[in-house]
């Protein structure tokens, strides 16, 4: 039996990913870490409501905490952990919150996965991730994928690197509402690399990644999701 342990669920990549991975056989249950439980969120799929599904409320305080919680709940399934953790500098209200958010606790989270003895860590991270990057964003994000490939090593890691996410996100984001406007129109010019790509595509490539049906190298490029059938 696998167990899917999935943090940043309810975000838009995340929302994506545990309704793909409610109707992926290889999984027979899915716990989903969240800072508040959904039963407010719109939830036409009925995912939320789906029996293999659990929400766990947490604080991103106590990490020793949640990972008895989830031993618990995993009992003697195999694990595949997945991150979908991500915000901007904007909404976090400074660099000093960003990097929490996106380096100390997907590191965390990674570091979980190797205590609990996670066979496979998936983690969307961005499209320029580098930790020398003279930009701050992209070098959190290369530092964060750094520190996690040195905490995680027994099993699988792929990083996810997509450019400007499509999807109905309840967030306002400038340059992802640029993207979903001109998208359609000029998105033949830009090379697959930079293209926006939908956040159900991530989500596909990481379930697939998942399960071995997406034959994946450790960083998976933007051009692979979208080409996705």
């Amino acid at each position: 039996m696998k167990t899917a342990v999935v943090i940043g669920s309810t975000g838009l990549v995340g929302t994506h990913l545990v309704e793909k991975l409610v109707h992926e056989g290889s999984f027979a249950q899915i716990l989903a870490i969240v800072r508040r439980h959904p039963a407010n969120l719109a939830d036409s799929s009925g995912v939320w409501n789906n029996p293999k599904v659990r929400c766990l409320t947490f604080d991103f305080e106590d990490w020793n905490q949640l990972e008895i919680q989830v031993r618990s709940f995993a009992g003697t399934s195999s694990l595949s952990f997945f991150c979908c953790l991500g915000t901007t500098i904007s909404k976090a209200g400074s660099q000093q919150a960003f990097r929490k958010i996106d380096y100390e606790h997907v590191v965390n989270f990674a570091r979980m996965a190797r205590i609990c003895r996670a066979e496979k860590l998936l983690v969307v991270s961005a499209i320029g991730a580098d930790a020398k990057s003279s930009v701050f964003y992209n070098r959190v994000k290369g530092e964060m994928e750094s520190h996690v490939t040195r905490e995680f090593t027994a099993g699988d890691l792929h990083f996810f690197h997509p450019s400007l996410l499509l999807g109905d996100r309840q967030e306002f984001r400038f340059g992802e509402r640029l993207a979903v406007l001109f998208s359609p129109i000029y998105s033949w010019l830009i090379a697959k690399k930079f293209r926006p790509v939908h956040a159900a595509q991530v989500a596909k490539a990481m379930v697939l990644a998942s399960t071995g049906k997406l034959k994946a190298s450790r960083i998976v490029e933007n051009a692979v999701m979208l080409d996705l059938k």
